[in-house]
């Protein structure tokens, strides 16, 4: 049936396909900003986290709750728990006695999992970077109360969604692979939202997105940040000045390397705030307006476990009552932080250094273990001549790079170039790897829509 829609919606005139996306869009305003989101907004917006005993008592209270109703209306937990004494765990920090809800877990178990049915709930998919799709099924308060709180997030930068104009960046298809016409956007009126494809940001249109970004004057920019970047750099390289300058940049979904933020914030001149949470429903890790990660411990439980040398996530959320995720590993690595305890902001929530990304997305090499931060390093040194690079790491350990070169230097392209290029990246991984490199004229994408920097080759293969 969706792809049957699918087929009629690419036949339409563009003005057709806006007033679809819009009505698609108002089903979505009625799902998720209506009934209880006002009171939770204005709630959220007037909590400044300040006060540490009454965000500690908010999370064990809630915390309790979620354990309790599991054990009592989910088959699985009830399950899970059966030798375990929920009543001697008395608040969060006794977490530790109950057992660890893995991937493998949630997806061999789901249908035992849900509290709700079908019918009463709000479905949504995982990712699927490293795994099947899975289908989440939640509460429509649950979701409205998670989008007042995104949003209350974004009212400490001055911008109000709904009221406000956005340009959204992220990975739908709503434009067809091969347009009549240069335009690469589509309107959601009801949200004031104008959508553009991250299917089609090459070299070679980037002019027509950055053309249009100017003549609508977003308030806000969101969503992935390797799509933001691309336009950023390109209207640098080409001396374009942006004629408005949005509240803030708020990405989501893929990691914010160094030179990501440096070339953004430098070009849009406002602050790229970055947010973490999940389509499972992870409680958020958002970054205040003075720069801090901070774990939102009001929406759930953040563990810090560590193992191969990195800090992986274990995840408690408070707003996944229709599939309650407890003591969740959800492979995602954040950076701790040592030393700062306190942010100018003054929420007392617990301040980390950043997000890694995902914890399969580490290369191997003759020099071992290499992260995505590192690598930013190496692309850093090279933007003069290239857009975009992309590391995919081959099941036989070898790596396939991606070098997506700007029109400037495609023009100048030759084999001493080419030669530069390898012998920097041999330089930098070491000599014990074999490399394939190849430019290309866009990275490869999951089929979320998303970009990243790290690909095992069995990710693309599914």
């Amino acid at each position: 049936m969706k792809r049957f829609l699918m087929k009629i919606y690419f036949k339409l005139p563009v003005v057709l396909q806006d007033i679809a996306v819009s009505i698609y869009g108002l089903l979505l305003y009625q799902q998720r900003y209506t009934g209880i989101y006002k009171k939770y907004l204005k709630k959220y917006a007037a909590n400044t986290h300040e006060n540490v005993k009454r965000e500690i008592r908010i999370q064990n209270l809630k915390f309790l709750y979620l354990l309790h109703y599991a054990a009592a209306a989910s088959p699985f937990y009830k399950e899970l728990y059966k030798d375990i004494n929920l009543n001697q765990i008395k608040s969060v920090e006794d977490i530790g006695k109950l057992p660890i809800l893995t991937k493998d877990m949630l997806r061999e178990n789901i249908d035992r999992i849900y509290t709700i049915p079908k019918r009463k709930s709000l479905i949504f998919f995982t990712g699927g970077t490293t795994g099947i799709p899975l289908k989440v099924r939640k509460r429509k308060k649950d979701v409205r109360k998670r989008m007042a709180y995104l949003d209350a997030y974004k009212l400490t930068f001055g911008f109000r969604n709904n009221r406000m104009k956005s340009a959204r960046f992220f990975g739908k298809k709503i434009v067809e692979e091969n347009p009549r016409k240069p335009i690469f956007w589509r309107n959601n009126y009801i949200s004031r939202q104008r959508l553009y494809s991250t299917y089609h940001l090459t070299e070679e249109n980037l002019a027509y997105y950055v053309a249009d970004l100017n003549r609508y004057k977003p308030a806000s920019i969101d969503g992935f940040v390797s799509a933001i970047y691309c336009i950023a750099r390109y209207m640098e390289s080409n001396g374009i000045k942006p004629t408005f300058t949005p509240k803030a940049v708020f990405t989501t979904s893929e990691t914010v390397l160094p030179y990501h933020r440096e070339t953004i914030e430098r070009v849009f001149g406002c602050s790229l705030s970055d947010q973490y949470a999940s389509n499972e429903g992870a409680p958020f890790i958002v970054q205040c307006r003075c720069g801090s990660y901070h774990e939102a411990i009001d929406t759930g439980v953040f563990e810090h476990l560590e193992r191969d040398g990195r800090t992986s996530l274990l995840v408690t959320g408070f707003d996944t009552i229709g599939t309650p995720l407890i003591r969740y590993d959800i492979g995602d690595v954040i950076l701790p932080l040592s030393g700062k305890k306190s942010c100018a902001c003054g929420s007392c929530h617990p301040i980390i250094e950043g997000i890694s990304g995902r914890e399969a997305a580490f290369l191997m090499t003759g020099k071992g273990q290499i992260s995505q931060v590192q690598l930013s390093v190496l692309i850093s040194s090279l933007s003069k001549r290239i857009v975009q690079m992309q590391f995919i790491q081959k099941k036989d350990g070898s790596l396939h790079i991606i070098a997506i070169p700007s029109l400037e230097e495609k023009g100048k392209a030759s084999p001493k170039a080419y030669e530069q290029l390898y012998l920097a990246l041999r330089d930098f991984l070491g000599s014990e790897v074999n490399i394939v490199l190849e430019y290309r004229d866009s990275p490869y994408l999951l089929k979320s829509g998303k970009f990243q920097l790290i690909l095992k080759e069995e990710w693309l293969e599914r």
